[in-house]
């Protein structure tokens, strides 16, 4: 008969070390923090998984003084307050416990650790192997034959297993020798005292040679060195008064029955009604409590005759099983179910689309990975008439801050069932299949939550425009690239040349140490930062350099083209389609949580465009044969949008008399009259009319105009004395989070921000920042998203042959036919201008040229 096992887990340790794991922003979707006991649940879920335990109890410490603080008043005197963001999760942490089924304890005057040294010697007297599992090295001192412990070292998966072989080959010592160790070297994280001068190897050194603290204060006059003799006389009392601070009790009263600790079996709808609740969609698989998905059956077609003669609903879920890479993907099947009726057809790729093209014609689709598919159905000539469904993008919308999930977890979250094991064809048909219950279960909840419109009229129809962007691409020029890579490293070896002249000696400039080493020693330039491996040599450090030694902005000017060449000149050639000519982006609609697009493979929304080099690379981007690009940017639309949602009526006026406002603001802050505002005070007013739209600091405007903070501050409330609806808009979308946990934009786009009420200065500022700014941002976004809709389809309800390539921020980018552009240059900036009807106009700047930088 095998021995029994028992693990007895130190519930207090490890939802520390879970907290402190986790970032604060994993919350539910209201914003509830929920990073400790994720991270909790994730890490006993996983013990129970793989150790198979047969039976587990948690301890718990209750209340905040024990029998030792009435030893030591100062005991556990240093340690920090339990974050506001933890407190409220341990409750959390025992209610997955009781849905679970496993007992958890804790008893007054007496720490986890005591009653788990009680229950642990208790339990191997009756025969069991014991495993402790906690973040606590004072359990150490419990390990024997038959009792080891799992000690979390760092975060939750960093676990060493140690048992009395491997506590005897780390610490050389036998583990009850770990109180007298403590006795003599204190323990800072329990403030312990220990004895002044003696650390881990003289403890280790000392009870090597008297095995316990009581033998060798016996024999304190064999103790080398008269210091350390007299030390440890004067406080012989403090010594073994920390060994009894960090001796576990053995003997604590606690009434527990080993039977009542045996795992229960998990599959019980209180857990999977918590789990469901706490929104832990990758957990439920662990507890088995998901419903499992029924029975289906479905029909095989194996001929075009039989597909054409298909006769499906108005509304149906299809899903292409796609294989290869993005432009050169192959269709191998299709699975479409509707009315409860479910098919897979395999045929070939011709036939699959011949037939595919009757099917779907001007029927509601509901599809997964929507632009994928949409994507591959364009490139061979098949419209999507009317996406109506795209779950991913629904579960975006709802937490936007999570990290994307894939099609398992959203069944399991919100239909709780599990994607049962079977073969590639059964699994294609039920995702399809699945496609209508999450239709029905997602479609409530962004009603619920007011997200509906946005999801329908503007996320959904862009995703189907998005697909065309990325098939478009646009034209690269590689003789171009090749011309400005060239140009690149001739300029980079030209400033090399200058460095190493300047500096006396070749190096290596992309070394800090070496750069270091160059600068504040052999040229003597004054040391303005330190770090742990030398000088500091950060773009801060250079800036406060300028002007000390002619080195200096050929040190930036280096970094700057060499960034540029590694990060954008070299790899886009990579990106260019040997078919096309033309570099196909990405575009991500799923991933920012402020709505807007981002873009990868490559990444063109990050191309500089503030400096001349930058602009250089917009030079390759260009547009075919007997066409022009044009380029329609609306004009300063964040602070457009702030002038409406805080009606402000100062910056509004500015608007609707198309006044520049950034002079408008010089002229209000700096009071004088708008002809009399000057180049930099113009510059400062700008700086100070952005940095409000982002909830900027006195210490960030006077870093961004080289001025003292109070100054800056001085700039700010003149900014919100001549403007002071801003000032009420930003305490109170402040109010609105601290008191709902989430921001809007003007189209509901919900933004869920953990920390707005966090005891930490930094992550509150920072979440009061998102606050101000998302709403604007965010708003922002949607607008360009309309504007993209409006005008993609109104060059088809033109019948026009321009094409829209690229959405990059608050920019639309086009390739036009010379003899269109007239016309296309009109219908963008009034679909633009007329996207959204807000207080203020919208103003659009559209401009046409050879190539994307070359544009008048």
């Amino acid at each position: 008969m095998s021995q029994k096992e028992l693990y007895l887990l130190d519930g207090n340790s490890l939802t520390y070390r879970a907290f402190y794991a986790l970032p604060t922003t994993l919350t539910k979707s209201d914003g509830t923090i929920t990073n400790a006991v994720f991270g909790f649940t994730k890490m006993l879920l996983t013990l129970i998984d793989n150790e198979a335990p047969d039976s587990i109890g948690v301890a718990f410490d209750v209340g905040k003084k024990t029998f030792r603080h009435q030893a030591y008043e100062d005991y556990k005197g240093t340690r920090e307050k339990t974050p506001d963001e933890l407190r409220p999760q341990f409750k959390l942490v025992k209610d997955v416990l009781e849905a679970l089924q496993i007992p958890f304890f804790g008893m007054e005057e007496y720490e986890a650790d005591d009653l788990i040294g009680t229950l642990a010697k208790r339990a191997e007297a009756e025969g069991y192997q014991v495993t402790i599992v906690t973040g606590d090295r004072d359990a150490l001192q419990l390990i024997s034959d038959n009792i080891r412990v799992m000690y979390t070292r760092r975060g939750i998966t960093d676990i060493v297993d140690y048992t009395l072989e491997k506590f005897r080959e780390d610490y050389e010592l036998e583990p009850i020798q770990l109180i007298d160790k403590k006795g003599l070297m204190g323990d800072s994280s329990d403030n312990i005292p220990g004895v002044d001068g003696i650390g881990d190897k003289t403890s280790t050194k000392l009870l090597k040679e008297f095995g316990t603290l009581e033998k060798l204060l016996e024999n304190i006059d064999k103790v080398g060195g008269k210091k350390r003799k007299a030390t440890l006389e004067e406080q012989a009392d403090r010594a073994r008064m920390s060994k009894e601070l960090a001796t576990i009790k053995l003997d604590v009263p606690i009434d527990i029955d080993f039977e009542s600790l045996k795992i229960s079996d998990f599959n019980n709808e209180e857990a999977y009604q918590l789990f469901n609740d706490l929104e832990f969609t990758s957990l439920i698989s662990y507890i088995g409590g998901h419903k499992e998905v029924k029975d289906f059956s479905y029909e095989e077609i194996d001929s075009i005759e039989d597909f054409k003669r298909l006769e499906v609903g108005e509304k149906l879920a299809i899903n292409l099983e796609l294989s290869g890479e993005k432009l050169t993907r192959e269709l191998e099947h299709i699975a479409i179910s509707f009315d409860d009726q479910n098919y897979y057809i395999d045929l070939d790729e011709n036939e699959l689309l011949e037939g595919l093209r009757e099917i779907i014609a001007g029927k509601e689709l509901l599809m997964l990975e929507g632009k994928e598919q949409i994507r591959y159905l364009l490139q061979h000539g098949i419209a999507v008439d009317t996406l109506a469904f795209e779950p991913l993008l629904a579960d975006y919308l709802l937490k936007p801050s999570e990290q994307e999930k894939s099609f398992a977890e959203l069944v399991q979250g919100h239909l709780q069932r599990a994607l049962p094991e079977s073969d590639d064809k059964e699994l294609l048909i039920l995702k399809t299949k699945l496609l209508f219950d999450l239709e029905e279960e997602l479609i409530t909840k962004l009603e619920e939550n007011d997200l509906l419109r946005l999801y329908q009229e503007v996320e959904l129809p862009l995703l189907n425009v998005l697909a065309e962007l990325e098939l478009n691409g646009i034209k690269v020029s590689k003789e171009g690239l090749e011309e400005l890579n060239v140009k690149f490293k001739e300029k980079i070896a030209n400033i090399e040349e200058q460095i190493y002249e300047l500096a006396g000696e070749t190096f290596n400039i992309n070394s800090p140490k070496q750069l270091g080493v160059i600068l504040f020693e052999n040229l003597g330039l004054p040391v303005i930062k330190k770090t742990k491996t030398g000088y500091s040599t950060s773009a801060s450090v250079l800036e406060k350099l300028e002007g000390k030694h002619e080195i200096i902005p050929l040190i930036s000017q280096y970094r700057t083209y060499t960034k540029l060449q590694s990060t954008y000149v070299e790899p886009l050639e990579e990106y260019i389609n040997e078919e096309t000519g033309r570099i196909h982006t990405t575009f991500n609609q799923r991933v920012t949580a402020t709505g807007r697009l981002s873009s990868a493979d490559p990444n063109l929304q990050n191309i500089p465009i503030r400096s001349e080099e930058g602009r250089e690379i917009r030079d390759v981007f260009v547009a075919e044969e007997g066409k022009k690009l044009v380029a329609a940017d609306y004009s300063q639309i964040e602070l457009r949008v702030l002038a409406h949602i805080s009606d402000d009526e100062g910056l509004k006026e500015a608007y609707q008399h198309g006044l520049d406002i950034h002079t408008k603001t010089a002229s209000e802050i700096f009071d004088i009259p708008l002809e009399e505002v000057t180049s930099n005070e113009r510059r400062k007013a700008k700086a100070v009319n952005f940095g409000i739209a982002y909830g900027i600091s006195d210490w960030g405007l006077a870093k961004r105009l080289n001025i003292g903070n109070k100054e800056a501050q001085e700039f700010i409330e003149l900014y919100f004395s001549r403007y002071p609806k801003v000032k009420e808009y930003m305490d109170n979308t402040i109010k609105q989070a601290k008191e709902e946990g989430y921001v809007t934009t003007v189209f509901n786009r919900k933004r869920y921000l953990s920390d707005i009420n966090s005891k930490n200065y930094h992550k509150r500022e920072f979440a009061k920042r998102m606050a101000i700014n998302t709403p604007i941002q965010g708003s922002a976004a949607d607008i360009m998203k309309i504007a993209t809709i409006d005008v993609a389809n109104a060059l088809k309800e033109e019948k026009l042959n321009a094409k829209v390539l690229l959405q990059v921020h608050d920019e639309l980018v086009l390739e036009v036919p010379e003899d269109e552009l007239e016309m296309v240059q009109k219908l963008v900036k009034e679909k633009m201008e007329e996207a959204v009807q807000l207080d203020v106009k919208l103003e659009v700047d559209v401009k046409v040229g050879d190539s994307w930088n070359n544009m008048e």
